[in-house]
């Protein structure tokens, strides 16, 4: 689902725009599922803080395509960051931006 840029209202602002970006990224079980697989393996204690692209081939039964498809999804909404390394594409899960977006709707 797409958000259209154009709605207008002086009752809607810039940051409910973030909000449902942030939002729209998270309709799917697949993203929410990544997302949490991330937030659980990136304990900010190390090596571990990032998980390869080909480790997430393996935790879920999808297509590299596929994943793909819904990190970069993560990737455009500022969830998930990316490192390159070689061949591969290390991601990590910006927890500021997700405990901004659980605030918000706690509000």
């Amino acid at each position: 689902m797409r958000i259209r840029s154009d709605i207008k209202s002086d009752y809607i602002t810039e940051q409910d725009h973030e909000i449902a970006k942030i939002a729209n990224a998270l309709s799917h079980p697949l993203r929410v599922a990544l997302v949490r697989f991330l937030s659980e393996k990136d304990q900010e204690t190390g090596l571990d803080n990032e998980t390869c692209n080909k480790y997430l081939r393996e935790m879920f039964d999808y297509s590299q395509s596929t994943l793909s498809q819904h990190v970069k999804i993560l990737k455009d909404c500022g969830l998930f960051t990316t490192r390159v390394q070689d061949k591969f594409t290390f991601y990590h899960l910006n927890r500021e931006l997700l405990q901004k977006f659980k605030d918000s709707l706690a509000h």
